[in-house]
């Protein structure tokens, strides 16, 4: 009789670490951005992916760890959307790198709510502090690429304190929401009416004045 062939079992798929890791990290983020920090259990996290707890905590031994990850994947995401605001085939001058800077840092904080910078601050001290150096090296970006432009006579101290104070103002969802208008709109309106105080020239001015055209001599009648 012939033999009959063992049966098979069935091959089980590599799981890709890396890929599993993404797809954690993606979900972390979206809901921490979202509902903040402490609203987030990790073992809603994993039922969620259909994973397991020993996978979620052999990847990322603690929320800590993931709020770590999170913050250094919102940088990434501000980085690109900053180099996507950029336009490498026409030059800008300073103030219009600066608004492109604007943009790219808005949309990076569009999904951030309230609840996750304040969960940060109080639960995890060390990763508020990367997130801290991570705003202010941002910051230092812009204020580089608008101090040229500033009025001479006008102290850059007061000038990027305001500046930085229109900054955590306007990007309170509160403020924006009251006037009915977005983020973007309600940032880029309020830097335009700080430069006009503070900087030597606005956007799309030219860097010498335009010379103006000598009139046309009038004729004298000869009497």
């Amino acid at each position: 009789m012939p033999a009959h062939p063992r049966p098979t079992r069935g091959r089980r798929h590599r799981v890709n670490p890396e890929q599993v890791r993404s797809r954690i990290l993606e979900a972390f983020s979206a809901r921490a951005k979202k509902h903040g920090l402490r609203a987030l259990l990790m073992t809603e996290l994993a039922a969620e992916l259909r994973i397991s707890a020993t996978t979620l905590y052999k990847l990322f031994p603690s929320k800590e760890a993931l709020a770590l990850a999170c913050v250094e994947r919102w940088a990434d995401e501000l980085g690109a959307a900053e180099a996507a605001k950029r336009a490498p085939s026409k030059h800008h001058d300073g103030f219009e790198q600066y608004m492109h800077w604007v943009d790219a840092w808005v949309d990076a904080n569009a999904d951030l709510a309230p609840a996750f910078a304040r969960d940060l601050q109080t639960d995890y001290p060390a990763v508020w502090q990367r997130y801290r150096d991570i705003v202010e090296t941002r910051k230092r970006l812009g204020a580089n690429l608008l101090r040229p432009l500033l009025k001479p006579a006008l102290d850059e101290r007061v000038a990027f304190a305001l500046l930085n104070t229109i900054f955590s103002t306007v990007l309170e969802p509160d403020f924006a929401n009251r006037m009915h208008i977005s983020r973007r709109d309600a940032l880029r309106m309020a830097i335009q009416v700080w430069a006009g105080g503070a900087l030597a020239r606005k956007a799309g001015a030219s860097g010498a004045a335009k010379k103006r055209k000598p009139e046309p001599k009038r004729r004298t009648s000869k009497r």
